[in-house]
């Protein structure tokens, strides 16, 4: 049969679907992944055939200084009331509705050519099955206008499903209080209008989902889920020769995602405190760090390489214990080389807050000095920009205020707890001393590693994506409107 992959054009979206692929691939299936024409290279260097959208010499829609800013958080809590959610709950709906919606909007425009370039060749190349990433949901059109069957893959918790459940309970109250009843419905129709295609449910949450996560980490939700373990995958290089035998004292990996090293300088003062509180350690430090995630580091600490960046199925296998923050991919790497866990995470809400300020006067009082172009304060964010792609300066920014944590560092953080294979490291409330402490503590107390071996025999236990080929067949016998 035939796969067509969507992904939203980041790593972190390309990596995770990659094991799928190639095992779809592996059995003869021809696959294809579409995504933004500027980031099919990047396809191609993970051995898949890339299907690029819209002008390959322009920027992706996210750093078009038009794309969709964050709602406010006034819109935001509102809902949260309306909805009746409790603290935790509200967590996962900010998670949707002022960060994941923002990503949703980006290839659903009917002014951009890309969902339209998506749609056209879904309909010449005729896929059997569309695999679409929650963040591109473009994908469940082109199956529609085609005759393919759907299915999401699974980027993390699933807040989208999570969320549309919660909206479907209230719909009269939120009605009554006149607020949609269902924001994601609103981005995709205009789309889905203009094929004539209707918005329903099965638009909205696919007709089964692939969901890669550990037992417990998931969020309850009505959508059909087909269990698979979350191969790791970060690139490929050539192995660095540092990295042929193992360390001869304990060895830590770094690093702090790939996200945000691309929009936000400094990593919120949390770098230089881990920095302080390795030093004096009797282990060896990879710090696979930018430039400016370095920011606020004076003299790197004699026990500490940097590099800006290995595969960590390079790397982990020779780590005693990795710190690192809250990813998905790097979070499930951890496990499945058995590796304990020292999770960053703060207790502050994932909401985001805006300040506005004129770039003749500086982003904010932090970030006095910064020059000319604006560089961004730590922890702050702006529509339209990004390190070395759109730095240029416009009469008036909107800067965004970000919480100094991943989206999803708090769910792996509870379940790293939860089953004993690690700690969480929060900068904010902890001194360099008790940090210190912590990563001592996982590095040579067994229990750590008792914890980290039952998490890798629960991730083991989930079908590998080999595995769930022959399923994915069937259902897309039976799904299929061809």
């Amino acid at each position: 049969m035939r796969v067509l992959f969507t992904v939203y054009p980041s790593f972190a979206h390309l990596w995770p679907i990659v094991p799928c692929a190639w095992a779809l691939q592996s059995a003869g299936h021809e696959v294809r992944v579409a995504t933004h024409a500027s980031f099919a290279d990047a396809v191609a260097g993970v051995g898949l055939s890339p299907v690029g959208l819209g002008d390959p010499n322009a920027n992706e829609a996210r750093m078009r200084p038009d794309a969709k800013a964050p709602p406010g958080p006034e819109d935001v809590l509102r809902y949260a009331e309306v909805l009746g959610l409790d603290e935790e709950g509200r967590e996962h709906w900010i998670a949707f509705y002022q960060y994941l919606l923002n990503a949703v909007s980006d290839y659903v425009r009917t002014d951009l050519p890309d969902a339209s370039d998506l749609v056209s060749f879904a309909k010449v190349w005729k896929p059997d099955l569309v695999i679409w990433d929650p963040t591109f949901a473009s994908g469940p059109v082109a199956a529609r206008a085609c005759g393919a069957a759907h299915a999401r893959f699974l980027m993390g918790p699933d807040c989208f499903a999570w969320s549309m459940d919660k909206l479907a309970e209230r719909r009269a109250e939120l009605q009554a209080a006149g607020l949609s009843e269902n924001p994601q419905a609103d981005l995709v129709r205009p789309l889905a209008e203009k094929y004539g295609i209707e918005v329903d449910d099965e638009l909205m949450y696919g007709q089964w989902s692939i969901d890669p996560l550990p037992p417990g980490l998931g969020l309850p939700n009505s959508s059909t889920r087909i269990s698979m373990r979350y191969v790791p995958y970060s690139g490929t290089e050539t192995l660095p020769e540092w990295l042929y035998e193992q360390p001869e004292r304990p060895r830590i990996a770094l690093t702090l995602g790939e996200s945000t090293r691309r929009f936000i300088k400094g990593d919120w003062g949390r770098t230089p405190a881990i920095m302080e509180a390795v030093a004096d350690l009797d282990v060896d430090v990879i710090a696979t760090l930018n430039e400016l995630q370095m920011d606020g580091v004076g003299t790197l600490p004699a026990n500490v390489r940097r590099i800006e960046w290995v595969p960590l199925t390079y790397l982990l296998p020779t780590c005693s214990a990795i710190i690192h923050h809250g990813g998905m991919g790097t979070f499930a790497a951890s496990i499945a080389f058995k590796v304990p866990q020292i999770v960053c995470d703060t207790d502050e809400s994932l909401l985001i807050r805006a300040v506005e300020e004129e770039p003749s006067a500086g982003l904010c009082p932090r970030c006095a000095g910064a020059g000319d172009q604006g560089a961004l304060d730590s922890g702050t964010y702006r529509v339209g920009w990004e390190f070395g792609v759109r730095e240029e300066a416009r009469e008036k920014v909107t800067q965004w205020e970000m919480p100094a944590k991943k989206l999803e560092s708090t769910p792996t953080a509870n379940y790293v707890l939860g089953r004993g294979n690690g700690v969480r490291l929060d900068h904010r409330t902890q001194s360099v001393d008790e940090i210190r402490k912590s990563i001592l503590q996982v590095v040579t107390e067994p229990a750590f590693q008792d914890g980290t071996e039952a998490a890798y025999q629960e991730w083991l236990s989930r079908p590998s994506p080999h595995e769930i080929v022959p399923m994915l067949e069937k259902l897309t016998e039976a799904n299929r409107r061809r």
